[in-house]
């Protein structure tokens, strides 16, 4: 076991790319105009677009996520991250993809997407019970599906339960569970699955082969947990227990992984 943990805290050590993950996130799914080449706009954005953007905001950095695994493969995904003490005042009132840098010359992201206006702002449930937040070179997120008439007993769940449980499941892995307060889809939820690199996540779910007996180890003990989670999510929404999935309950039919993009890619 300690091998084991001395050669994950390695991995995480060794990869170095990645957001740090925020108490809030502001996420846009880009829907690129036609005119557009994804390569073209994954350069401008990273570049110049996000970095311009950076410089208007207060506390919120900006990043370039793109799918290589799940429902949206190929697709980009834009997010703004940011804590609870520098949060934007006005971020609710108005997409902040949808501003206009200053500088003289600069890109806005409306020349190259149709829905720079569309943002769902989401805040971690129980920020202020977990002790840290990871640097992430993927985010694996789940939009999970609550239901409706449970949500205040179920964020008790997660704040009570769930976190303390796998907020730190990995040294290279954690869930966290996100609201969405504000913008396109406010009420709703997502599980992230915060995963330092593609290399830590091969070691759970190698691409192409079945998934790692680590993983399964690490989420049999939660099997009564996972039972519990169940109880409050919409019935088929989630990998049911008869597929054989170690994460049962846990991933939702709806995910999308999301690789980091720097901008020396």
């Amino acid at each position: 076991m300690l091998l084991l943990c001395g050669a994950l805290l390695i991995s995480r050590i060794g990869y170095t790319q990645g957001m740090q993950v925020g108490n809030i996130l502001v996420i846009n799914q880009p829907i690129l105009k036609s005119s557009v080449a994804p390569n073209g706009f994954q350069t401008l954005a990273t570049k110049e677009i996000l970095p311009a953007l950076e410089k208007q905001s207060q506390g919120t950095t900006y990043h370039l996520f793109k799918a290589d695994r799940g429902r949206q493969k190929g697709s980009f995904l834009l997010v703004g991250t940011t804590d609870m003490v520098n949060r934007p005042k006005d971020l609710t009132a108005e997409s902040p993809f949808n501003v206009t840098p200053t500088a003289k010359g600069s890109k806005a992201l409306g020349d190259f997407i149709s829905n720079a206006g569309d943002f769902t702002e989401y805040r971690l449930v129980g920020s202020d019970k977990i002790k840290s937040l990871p640097n992430s070179g993927i985010l694996g997120i789940h939009f999970i599906q609550v239901k409706k008439e449970r949500s205040t007993e179920f964020e008790k769940f997660v704040v009570e339960k769930l976190h303390p449980a796998v907020s730190q499941l990995f040294p290279d892995m954690q869930l966290l569970y996100y609201k969405a307060v504000a913008g396109k889809d406010t009420g709703s939820y997502i599980t992230i699955f915060t995963i330092d690199s593609p290399a830590a996540r091969d070691k759970y779910w190698p691409g192409g082969s079945a998934e790692t007996e680590i993983l399964k180890k690490t989420f049999k003990p939660l099997e009564g947990l996972a039972k519990e989670l169940g109880d409050y999510l919409v019935e088929g929404s989630y990998l049911e227990p008869s597929s054989g999935g170690a994460a049962a309950y846990w991933e939702s039919k709806n995910w999308t992984d999301f690789i980091y993009v720097n901008n020396n890619n």
